[in-house]
């Protein structure tokens, strides 16, 4: 009779801490956990129009489908700096939009047109230089 008491006291805690962990753990967990692990993020693409270097900040003027965004990086700045372009398409990951974003999460960069994403072929030259001037195919 004891044992079974204990056992089934055991359970209902255990049950008890599992529920109220799973419905008020994420609320009480999130301030410490890095932006990146957080819950729900939203896939914002925009085109940068317009780029401003401070100090210890980088401001984006990014144009989505949802209306103008500031977006302003504190972190890596020198690094996107040199990333990121006037024209460049982005996107960026956060909880949702909204028209000042702070340190969001860069997912990806497109370049327009294509320019800048590895060397370029040579020049296809007109003759082979193997082949003597005077036996070229005609």
């Amino acid at each position: 009779m004891k044992g079974s008491l204990i056992l089934t006291f055991t359970l209902l805690a255990g049950v008890t801490l599992g529920i109220g962990a799973a419905t008020m753990g994420p609320a009480l967990v999130a301030p410490y956990l890095p932006k990146a692990m957080s819950g729900q993020r939203a896939r914002i693409e925009g085109e940068v129009l317009g780029k401003q270097r401070e100090a210890n900040r980088l401001l984006l003027k990014v144009g989505t489908a949802q209306g103008p965004m500031l977006v302003t990086f504190t972190l890596k700045v020198a690094e996107l700096d040199l990333l990121l372009e006037p024209g460049d398409t982005v996107t960026l990951l956060t909880p949702g939009y909204a028209t000042f974003v702070e340190d969001p999460i860069l997912d990806q960069v497109k370049r327009r047109g294509g320019a800048g994403m590895g060397p370029s072929p040579p020049p296809a030259a007109s003759g082979n230089p193997e082949v003597p001037k005077d036996k070229a195919v005609r």
